[in-house]
């Protein structure tokens, strides 16, 4: 890989461990990572006391764009519009993006 463009693909990120490792792996061996794509973006703070989410900090702290597939806020209006969910579910997650949630 010396020398490859690497685009790293996860499906979520939590606080962000594993794509900085995968980020120090790769630089390691002379790759040179391009960008992160992620199936969700859960929009989650990295902790309760830090207001940027682990996308924004991933992004920031390695300096390459982080794109996300699906976002939580769309999944939400998904649920809204549905005809296969009722509102408790609809709820669950909007509770949950109230708790931790940007």
């Amino acid at each position: 890989m010396v020398e490859k463009r690497v685009l790293i693909v996860d499906d979520v990120i939590t606080a962000g461990t594993a794509i900085r490792e995968s980020f120090d792996l790769l630089t390691k061996i002379k790759a040179t990572p391009v960008g992160v794509s992620i199936a969700l973006d859960r929009a989650e703070k990295r902790s309760l006391e830090d207001p940027l989410s682990a996308v924004q900090a991933v992004a920031r702290d390695l300096a390459i764009p982080v794109v996300s597939i699906v976002a939580l806020p769309q999944l939400q209006e998904y649920l809204r519009q549905s005809p296969d969910y009722d509102e408790s579910v609809l709820k669950l997650v909007s509770d949950y993006r109230s708790q931790y949630g940007v």
